[in-house]
């Protein structure tokens, strides 16, 4: 039986405005999972964001350590269409150094030249970006950025330059300047230093070496030439000799506080006089690199025929202690980290003392010392080798300094080349004459806090038999090189290097993290050939990682 017409309309708009609720409630329902989803993907697009820009900011410290340090851009994802991540790079930017606790601080010598060794400081950032939105609005990007130490790492460019091309071109130029000053020449050490100059864009080489009982500075950069000769036939110490000598050891060209201002000076020995030899170069010198004039000049005990070591505590390229051996194995300490003042253009009577600070015991001194800082401010641990002895002193820069360790070579081993420390490694040759003509090389490599053999084995290892007598420059670093991960040109280790390796990591800061890359100082051997002279893990800190913006 049919109900009233009223009744049948009640119900219809009953059902009706459920319809429309449900509707409603489906409809809202649905709007709500298209947010929650469209959401979800947008925080899924930002994860993928920030993984790509943490992975490039990797990526760029890889391609760094392997020498691609120029800025370059990747993509990812490109087989899933609108998937895609486009990743650019910056590059791998050193932007400080500074001393590093497990590396030579000496600003001379060949290492010196090639840059030296130090904690370096890297820049590093990478911005992902993901493809461009369809509604016109910016496309999604995250960018991390990093701070990445490096040590012991070069602190100049690895290719800063062809050194052993470098060394011919200054010796060949030398020699000319030698033989216009002099008309005769007399082949010894020399060095060479790039020298900050304000007037030109690229800084200058400069090489000074010794001919005779004179000093001849040549410019071999941007401007090349003659630039002067020194020579002192002076008596100061009224003893009916001249002051400077022969046999020139090689000079160290570097910055010192001078005058005012921050000065590039040559420090040398006064060399000696084999038919005098007490009598002449009992002196050391500072010469200006630019002009040739004396600036400094002291008397020491004996001559000084090994090369000065000047050691920069700070890591801001300018020498703040100055060591110098002579012939009666006295080894003494000037501190030039104050500022001295000119006197009638020469620095004043009361500045810069030579002072003193350790005895080798009559043995004389013919190698410089390597000097290393520690941890303790203002201490330095220097390694230094004579005849028959190797010493290991601590110097804390007053007063003298005390013995850490010593070592006896084998009787009859001469120290042949001058000490090289980084990352806790200490090596140096020996030449021992097995004949009258003849002799034995031997490579030493010694942990620098003790003295033990680095690798569990004997100290010194034969690398050379047969050879005679090694000539100046013998065991100077010429490269630098380094092994990054996958490298498939960098040479195979053998076994005695890698327990060498895994011994200098162990003794490391604790924040170091080792990703396989290795440093390789490679020098002049017999017959200039090359010879490798200590390979050495590289530690990488990270000193500051952060998303841009954030903070």
């Amino acid at each position: 039986m049919k109900g009233p017409a009223s009744a049948q309309g009640s119900s219809t708009l009953l059902v009706t405005l459920i319809l429309l609720l449900l509707s409603g409630s489906c409809l809202a329902l649905l709007m709500a999972t298209q947010t929650e989803l469209l959401v979800a993907f947008q925080d899924k697009v930002q994860v993928r964001l920030l993984a790509a820009a943490d992975g490039g900011v990797e990526l760029g410290v890889a391609r760094g350590i392997a020498g691609a340090d120029e800025p370059t851009t990747r993509t990812l994802g490109g087989s899933l269409p609108g998937a895609e991540v486009q990743v650019e790079l910056s590059g791998f930017v050193p932007m400080a150094h500074g001393a590093c606790h497990l590396c030579m601080t000496n600003l001379e010598g060949t290492l010196g030249s090639l840059g030296g060794l130090r904690r370096v400081s890297h820049t590093v950032s990478a911005s992902a970006t993901a493809p461009r939105r369809s509604d016109g609005l910016p496309p999604p990007q995250r960018s991390v950025s990093a701070v990445v130490d490096l040590m012991p790492w070069p602190a100049g460019s690895r290719d800063r330059w062809d050194l052993t091309a470098t060394m011919a071109i200054a010796r060949r130029r030398i020699r000319q300047a030698a033989l216009a000053a002099a008309g005769h020449y007399e082949e010894g050490p020399l060095a060479a230093a790039m020298v900050e100059d304000s007037d030109v864009d690229l800084p200058r080489v400069v090489a000074v070496g010794g001919s005779g009982r004179a000093l001849h500075a040549v410019e071999i950069g941007s401007r090349p030439g003659p630039l002067w000769s020194f020579a002192d036939a002076s008596d100061e110490d009224d003893n009916g000799a001249p002051d400077l000598g022969r046999s020139l050891a090689a000079p160290a060209i570097v910055r010192l506080r001078l005058g005012g201002g921050e000065r590039p000076v040559v420090v040398f020995g006064g060399g000696h006089d084999p038919d005098r030899p007490l009598e002449v170069g009992n002196w050391l010198y500072f010469v200006g690199v630019d002009s040739g004039r004396l600036l400094y000049k002291r008397r020491l005990d004996a001559p000084v025929t090994a090369s000065p070591a000047v050691a920069d505590l700070n890591g801001d390229g300018l020498a703040d202690r100055i060591y110098a051996g002579t012939l009666a194995g006295s080894l003494y300490r000037v501190d030039v980290s104050a500022p001295a003042r000119l006197a009638g253009g020469r620095v004043a009577a009361d500045g810069w003392a030579p002072r003193r600070v350790f005895d080798t015991g009559g043995r004389p001194i013919r190698q410089p010392p390597a000097v290393v800082p520690t941890p303790e401010a203002g201490t330095q641990v220097l390694a230094l080798g004579v005849d028959g002895r190797f010493f290991a002193l601590v110097d804390r820069g007053s007063g003298r300094i005390d013995p850490a360790w010593s070592l006896a070579v084998e009787q009859g081993e001469e120290i042949a080349s001058p000490p090289l420390a980084a990352a806790g490694l200490l090596t140096f040759l020996t030449f021992r004459p097995t004949g009258l003509d003849d002799g034995e090389i031997r490579l030493y490599s010694l942990l620098l806090r003790s003295g033990d053999a680095a690798a569990g084995e004997a100290r010194g290892v034969p690398v050379a038999s047969g050879v005679s007598r090694p000539s100046g420059g013998f065991g100077s670093p010429t490269r630098l090189e380094v092994d990054h991960p996958g490298s498939v040109s960098a040479p195979l280790l053998s076994p005695g290097e890698e327990r060498l390796l895994e011994t200098l990591r162990a003794g490391m800061p604790g924040s170091c993290r080792f990703g396989g890359a290795r440093l390789r100082l490679v020098g002049a051997g017999v017959n200039a050939e090359p010879l490798r002279l200590a390979v050495l893990p590289v530690c990488r800190i990270d000193v500051d990682w952060f998303e841009n913006g954030m903070f």
